[in-house]
């Protein structure tokens, strides 16, 4: 195989031609300095060694020459980005330097391999205590990382922190002192905390403002119609019979002096209901719960009801209840004439056990409560119409004290729809 060299090729087989030419040029000119020795009379061997001794130094001298240019030539585009990248990274020096963000530098074990001044300082250490680092770090505080960073005397430094992996270098954070802005935002928060509070209270004021006016409202409406009626109907009867008793027969004098007793026990229970009015708002009211058979109390209310009112019973002998026995009196008599007044009849009284518990059931047979106003059965002045036998007349107070009264003794009462038409009022007790 024949190999050929071209000067002018400009692959590296030219390259290398071209820096061989001088050497080749040598057994020419020794031949020539050879012919012209011998023409001049001088010993031709002495004089072809001198020359190619000559000549050979100066193929060298061009050769370096060469090689150092093609050199300078080869290493002139990374020198200038040697160059680039030296001016890149001193730019980035100085703007670290420069940054008001504490940054850490990783590398993909997440060994600390640089960090800038102001990192330094927010963690009150020297360069050689962090370089080097690998988790667990002994800046971070383990229960709120990213938040804080720990300095050697413990001083916790809330910091904005963020964290960016690049691929293959490791990872960049940036920490950014949040004290001054923590400070403002935990004084806000105390200051939000104190207008909070400062509302609270005034909503407790208005409620009970509210609660306050409404018991007005109560009062005033006992006052001036419930106890008006029966205080001026007992005056007049009164005056009649002290004026005219000779006058009058028997009968008339005992007609009128039992409504007149009438009236009395309606302002006693007025009075009473009043009285516990005031207790229940004040939350004075307390239960003596003893073990209480329901049927005896169903009993007493029963035979307190007007002439003519029935009660079909069925009471478990077993169902007593552990309660206030004047609050259950209280509670069932609140129940009983709701459903007197409200009502048709039958009217039916049931007491079973129910488990650990005792249930209380009141039934009527008339049309039921209203939808509109079930929700609101059980708040203070809310007074069905009157849909049955009864005369609808009442306080409207009867179904919030018995609500207030069961839930004293740790029992409760709510309204079922009866059947297959009617009210229900329901009321639980603990058993003994």
């Amino acid at each position: 195989m024949r190999m050929r060299f071209s000067l002018s090729s400009a692959g590296p087989d030219g390259l290398a031609a071209r820096r061989l030419a001088p050497a080749l040029l040598i057994p020419a000119l020794s031949a020539a300095a050879g012919t012209v020795a011998g023409q001049l009379g001088l010993a031709p061997a002495v004089t072809i060694v001198t020359v190619n001794a000559v000549l050979a130094t100066l193929v060298l001298i061009v050769l370096f020459g060469a090689t150092v240019g093609a050199l300078g030539r080869r290493e002139g585009p990374r020198a200038d980005a040697l160059a680039t990248a030296r001016a890149e990274r001193d730019r980035a020096a100085a703007v670290l330097r420069a940054m008001d963000a504490g940054v850490l530098v990783c590398d993909p074990q997440e060994r600390v391999i640089e960090a800038n001044p102001r990192w330094y300082e927010l963690v009150a250490r020297p360069a050689p205590a962090v370089l080097g680092q690998a988790p667990p770090y002994p800046w971070e505080v383990p229960d709120r990382p990213g938040e804080y960073l720990l300095q050697p005397d413990g001083t916790r430094v809330p910091v904005l922190a963020t964290r960016a992996v690049v691929p293959g270098y490791g990872t960049v954070g940036t920490y950014l002192d949040f004290t001054d802005r923590k400070k403002a935002e935990d004084t806000l928060a105390e200051h939000a905390a104190v207008l909070e509070r400062g509302n609270t209270e005034l909503r407790e004021a208005n409620r009970r403002l509210e609660g306050a006016a409404t018991f007005k409202n109560d009062l005033m409406s006992l006052v001036s119609h419930e106890m008006s009626q029966p205080l001026s109907s007992s005056a007049s009867l009164a005056e009649l019979l002290a004026d005219s008793w000779d006058q009058l027969p028997e009968e008339t004098r005992l007609d009128l002096t039992v409504k007149i007793h009438r009236n009395t026990r309606r302002l006693v229970g007025m009075v009473n209901d009043m009285l516990l009015l005031f207790h229940l708002d004040s939350g004075t009211v307390t239960a003596r719960r003893t073990p209480v058979p329901v049927s005896e109390v169903v009993d007493t209310v029963a035979a307190s009801l007007p002439t003519g009112v029935e009660i079909t019973r069925q009471l478990s002998p077993a169902a007593d209840a552990l309660v206030d026995r004047n609050h259950l009196e209280q509670i069932l008599t609140n129940l009983l004439t709701n459903a007197v007044a409200y009502g048709e009849p039958p009217i039916e009284v049931v007491a079973r056990l129910d488990g650990k518990t005792v249930l209380i059931m009141v039934t009527d047979h008339g049309s039921g409560i209203p939808d509109e106003i079930r929700e609101y059965l059980f708040d203070r002045a809310v007074r069905p119409k009157a849909t049955g036998t009864g005369s609808g007349k009442g306080r409207g107070l009867g179904l919030f004290i018995a609500r207030h009264l069961a839930e004293v003794n740790g029992g409760a009462i709510w309204y079922e729809v009866g059947k297959p038409h009617g009210a229900r009022l329901v009321v639980r007790l603990d058993a003994p």
